[in-house]
C-alpha cells in the first residue's frame, strides 16, 4: 500500500464521524440556541420563499376546496445559492520523515495522530465560518468576506428588503431615569412587535454585555418586593418569564482593505430576541465530484502535490442559516454601560395628636457613571 493509498483510506466517513463524535466542537451560543434544527439537503439551491416563509395558522377550506399553497406570490421561483466553505491543509514530505523518526514507519500511528489533527482543525475553521453567517444571519443579511479570483469580494445575501423586527423604546434602560418597569415593557414590546409579524411561541432573549450589564444592576438594586419577578440567575436572567442570555461570542471579518477586524456576534447595546425553535442550518450538496455532490455537514479528501513534496487535505462544507427575519426582533437598549447605586429608603416620622404616623418613601437616586 502507498503512502496515499493509506491517506485516502484513513480520511473514511467512518474516520469523520468518530471525529466529530470525541472532538470538543466549538461553541456559539447563537448556533447552539436559535439555529437548533439542522439538516442535509440534496440541491446547491434554497428557495429564497423558504427564507421568507411564516409559518403560522392557515385558513380551512370547504370539504373539496382547493388547497392554500404556503407561497401565494410564487416567490419559490427566486432562489440563491449558498457558497462553499473550502479550507486545505498540507502535510509535507518533511513532516512525514519527522513521523517516522517517532514512530517507526510511522504508518499506523504518527501518521494517523498527524492526519487526525489536521482535519479537526478544518472542522474547527470551518464551524467557526458557519458560525458567523449564523451571527450575521439573525440580523436578517448575510455580507461576508469572500475569496474569489478578483480577490477579496463580499458575500451577500439579503433574505428580506424589510430586515428584521425592530423595537426602539421610549427611554433607553442606562438613562437616570430608567426603572425596571423600563426593561419589563421592553420584553413586553418586543415579544408584541414579533406577534404582529405573525410570530408566537416561546421566546428567548440575547444581550450584548452593555445591555446585560445595566439590566442585572437595575435588578440588584431594586427592592426585591417591586422586581416584578425578574430573576437574576447563574447564567441567564428572567423578565417577565423571558431568558435573557449573556452573549459575548464575536467572529472575525475583513474591511474594504482586507484588514481583518472582529466584530461582536449581538451588538453590546442590543437586545435580539428569537422563537426557540424557529431557525435551522441547512447543508447544501457539495460541490466536489470526489464527494459525489453530496450533501454532508463536512468533507474532506487527499490530493497529492509535487512542488513542494506533500499531501493537501482538502475540506468542504456549504452550510447556510435559514430564520425568517420577522421572527427575529432587535432593540438597542442602552448607550454606554449602565451602574447603578442601590435605592434609598427614606423615614419620615411626624407626630399628631400622640398618634405616630410612619410615610415611607423611596426614590431612586442612582445615577449612570
Amino acid at each position: 500500500m502507498t503512502l496515499l493509498e493509506f491517506i485516502r483510506q484513513h480520511l473514511t466517513l467512518a474516520l469523520i464521524s468518530e471525529l466529530i463524535e470525541h472532538r470538543t466542537p466549538v461553541r456559539s451560543m447563537i448556533f447552539d440556541r436559535v439555529f437548533t434544527r439542522r439538516e442535509n439537503r440534496a440541491t446547491a439551491r434554497i428557495s429564497l420563499a423558504e427564507l421568507r416563509r411564516m409559518t403560522k395558522s392557515m385558513p380551512v377550506i370547504s370539504r373539496g376546496g382547493q388547497a392554500i399553497p404556503l407561497d401565494p406570490n410564487n416567490a419559490s421561483v427566486a432562489t440563491i445559492e449558498p457558497l462553499s466553505i473550502r479550507l486545505s491543509n498540507l502535510i509535507t514530505g518533511a513532516q512525514l520523515n519527522d513521523l517516522k523518526a517517532l514512530y517507526g514507519t510511522g504508518d499506523e500511528q504518527g501518521q494517523s495522530l498527524e492526519l487526525d489533527r489536521m482535519v479537526r482543525d478544518l472542522m474547527d475553521s470551518t464551524e467557526l465560518t458557519r458560525n458567523a453567517l449564523c451571527a450575521q444571519a439573525i440580523a436578517g443579511k448575510i455580507d461576508y468576506q469572500m475569496e474569489s479570483e478578483n480577490g477579496l469580494e463580499r458575500y451577500e445575501i439579503t433574505f428580506d428588503p424589510d430586515g428584521t423586527s425592530k423595537y426602539t423604546p421610549d427611554t433607553l434602560l442606562d438613562n437616570e431615569s430608567a426603572t425596571l418597569v423600563d426593561v419589563y415593557n421592553t420584553i413586553i414590546q418586543m415579544r408584541k412587535a414579533l406577534a404582529n409579524a405573525g410570530y408566537s411561541g416561546t421566546v428567548e432573549v440575547m444581550a450584548g454585555a452593555n445591555a446585560y450589564s445595566t439590566i442585572a444592576n437595575l435588578i440588584a438594586v431594586t427592592p426585591e418586593s417591586s422586581r416584578l419577578g425578574s430573576v437574576i440567575a447563574e447564567d441567564h436572567i428572567t423578565v417577565s418569564g423571558v431568558s435573557i442570555h449573556l452573549n459575548m461570542d464575536s467572529y472575525t471579518d475583513k474591511d474594504s482593505s482586507g484588514k481583518e477586524v472582529v466584530k461582536d456576534a449581538v451588538d453590546k447595546n442590543s437586545l435580539v430576541m428569537y422563537v426557540v425553535g424557529t431557525g435551522k442550518i441547512t447543508y447544501c450538496a457539495i460541490d466536489d465530484v470526489d464527494g459525489n455532490l453530496q450533501a454532508t455537514p463536512f468533507f474532506s479528501k487527499v490530493k497529492k502535490m509535487d512542488d513542494p513534496s506533500a499531501y493537501k487535505i482538502i475540506s468542504e462544507s456549504k452550510p447556510m442559516p435559514l430564520i425568517p427575519p420577522k421572527s427575529i426582533c432587535w432593540a438597542t437598549v442602552t448607550a454606554s454601560m449602565g451602574r447603578r447605586t442601590p435605592l434609598t429608603i427614606n423615614n419620615n416620622v411626624t407626630v399628631d395628636t400622640g398618634a405616630e404616623q410612619s410615610q415611607q418613601n423611596s426614590e431612586d437616586t442612582g445615577k449612570t457613571e
